[in-house]
């Protein structure tokens, strides 16, 4: 009895942390977002924070969040203006055929609607990789993005599945735009980070040449954790 008490209080206690976890990785990830143009390496820290705990367990998260966040700084900010600028362009050019389409009903504003559409895809399936791929790998931007729309492709369900997080959340903003950013702040990104931290991570450790569970938190200081790959670094 005192056997399976104590193990009932060490599931509640893991849960507990779990939840302590997920809130304080929304609201750091909120905070760093503020600026906009910090959304990349935001992005980036919150993989990179849900797959250490997927990996290592439960606590440090604002250490590794600002570890990884401070690291990918500058290259985050601009695979993330990269990606927005195409996602704006695409969007507005979808837009702007549609309206052709819609106006004129120009047979030549039909074929380019559906190369709209396949050019936004695209660039929505190369944003949700390149961050955890930037998260757990050094590479070039351009490898980077190459490497995104490859896997994004090759682990296909998983692009589906965060893109249907995403809308969900995306509709939960429409439907109720208070409550759903409040929720988000204090626990969405977060529980967020470690549904697709899951995903991702089931995708990308065969990739993953260095064995992360043996890392010692107490000197996790090193500046060069990030992991190589030979299948996902550029070739010499």
């Amino acid at each position: 009895m005192a056997s399976e008490g104590f193990n009932y209080d060490s599931i509640f206690m893991r849960l507990l942390n779990r939840v302590g976890d997920v809130f304080i990785l929304s609201v750091v990830f909120s905070i760093c977002c503020i600026p906009v143009v910090t959304i990349g390496p935001a992005l980036t820290a919150l993989y990179y924070t849900a797959m250490k705990g997927i990996t290592v367990g439960e606590g440090y998260v604002a250490k590794y969040f600002f570890k990884s966040f401070k690291q990918n700084l500058r290259q985050g900010i601009a695979i993330f203006l990269i990606m927005a600028l195409a996602l704006f362009v695409f969007g507005v050019d979808l837009w702007f055929w549609l309206k052709q389409w819609q106006e004129a009903r120009l047979g030549f504003a039909r074929i380019m609607i559906v190369i709209s559409v396949v050019l936004l895809m695209v660039a929505a399936m190369i944003f949700i990789f390149v961050f955890p791929l930037q998260a757990k790998f050094d590479n070039k931007i351009k490898v980077q993005l190459r490497n995104a729309f490859l896997l994004s492709i090759k682990f296909f369900p998983t692009t589906l599945a965060v893109l249907l997080i995403t809308a969900l959340m995306a509709f939960g903003v429409y439907y109720a735009p208070a409550l759903a950013i409040a929720g988000y702040f204090l626990i969405g990104f977060g529980a967020m980070g470690y549904i697709n931290g899951a995903l991702f991570y089931r995708c990308l450790k065969v990739y993953l040449v260095t064995d992360e569970e043996t890392d010692d938190d107490s000197s996790d200081d090193d500046e060069s954790e990030k992991i190589f790959s030979d299948e996902l670094k550029e070739e010499e």
